[in-house]
């Protein structure tokens, strides 16, 4: 993983603006750990688009408050390829980043996302769900309202499901941005049922750990330390239009 971290690091030298919240220089360990991640979700892209035809690709990013993974992924296409890149924030000042830097971006709710025909190859959206009060109508209108059948999504990773919410239980009453605050933190199975209820179904995931798992005594350890402090790691997942389920459910919000 360290060549694509390298590789990361060239075509976007800078992660200082990578969150709305925040524009503080990151030390070489933060730099380290979000470019981990980076390449995880960068192979998952790749992986993504591999056997898709068309050229460009058109890719909504929704919830992307820097432009840095379509950055990425227009360096690491084959040549030849071109990637049309388009994100979406309800941030405006994610949307501002942007657009200085030459990206297309689109101020909007995630849940309110609407493209009309436009023609959509690949939805990304990285650890930005476990944010949204109803996930389900969010899948479920992409799944219904696009002609994009193909989704790419990263949420951390947990063994139990479980509810966010950590600014009440940490009894802080400052005003917070979605951003700051996390609703559903789901175990990969539930959100695999919950994909299924929405209109989409995996056929592709992994997992993504933040600590090394060679050695078994170590890895508990450390496993350990980042259930207590983050999150072990992160799940991500390719989805396929399916709506089968989804359309036995008659009482859908519009």
């Amino acid at each position: 993983m360290l060549p694509t971290i390298k590789r990361l690091k060239s075509i976007v030298p800078d992660l200082s603006d990578q969150y709305s919240f925040g524009t503080e220089p990151l030390n070489s360990y933060s730099d380290l750990k979000i470019r981990g991640m980076h390449a995880f979700q960068c192979s998952l892209m790749l992986e993504a688009i591999k056997d898709m035809p068309g050229n460009p690709l058109t890719i909504v990013d929704i919830g992307d408050s820097a432009g840095t993974h379509m950055r990425y992924l227009q360096a690491l296409v084959k040549e030849g390829k071109n990637i049309d890149a388009i994100s979406v924030n309800l941030d405006p000042h994610a949307i501002e980043k942007i657009r200085s830097k030459g990206g297309k971006a689109i101020l909007c709710r995630a849940e309110d996302l609407y493209l009309g025909d436009k023609k959509v190859d690949l939805f990304t959206s990285f650890q930005m769900v476990e944010h949204l009060h109803n996930p389900a109508v969010f899948f479920r209108r992409l799944a219904k309202k696009s002609n994009c059948s193909r989704m790419l999504v990263t949420v951390p990773y947990v063994k139990r499901s479980r509810l966010g919410f950590y600014h009440i239980r940490a009894n802080s009453i400052k005003p917070i941005h979605a951003e700051e605050e996390h609703i559903f933190e789901l175990c990969p199975d539930d959100w695999t049922l919950l994909f299924r209820h929405s209109g989409w179904r995996v056929v592709y995931s992994k997992i993504y750990y933040q600590y090394p798992r060679r050695i078994p005594l170590l890895a508990n350890i450390l496993a350990g330390f980042w259930r207590a402090t983050n999150f072990e790691g992160f799940w991500g997942c390719i989805l396929e239009k399916d709506t089968a389920f989804s359309d036995c459910y008659l009482d859908w919000e519009p």
